[in-house]
């Protein structure tokens, strides 16, 4: 299967599309989002007035990464290297570090 793109995530804007694409994927289905909503402590009527927060990416993210099945299925269906859910993850974290 062909790749959208093989090059690394260089950009913030980038990397806030790998994350929206992961909230989308996981929101989409009730047996993705639960243990998200269950580790995260949050409900989902805490999602939109958390969805804008940096901080809440890095840790969507960081979820997807230590669910290798599901980080693999999100990068199958946004037709993207799993690698790039990662640089995504790293991208924030630091950005949101350079917002304080």
């Amino acid at each position: 299967m062909q790749r959208r793109s093989s090059k690394p995530l260089s950009t913030l804007q980038a990397a806030r599309e790998v994350s929206l694409g992961a909230l989308s994927y996981l929101a989409g289905d009730p047996e993705r989002i639960g243990p998200f909503l269950a580790e995260s402590g949050l409900s989902p009527a805490d999602l939109r007035g958390v969805a804008a927060s940096p901080a809440f990416h890095v840790a969507l993210l960081d979820f997807l990464i230590a669910h290798q099945d599901l980080l693999l299925d999100y990068a199958q269906t946004a037709e993207i290297d799993p690698g790039h859910v990662v640089a995504a993850r790293e991208i924030l974290f630091h950005a949101d570090i350079g917002e304080d």
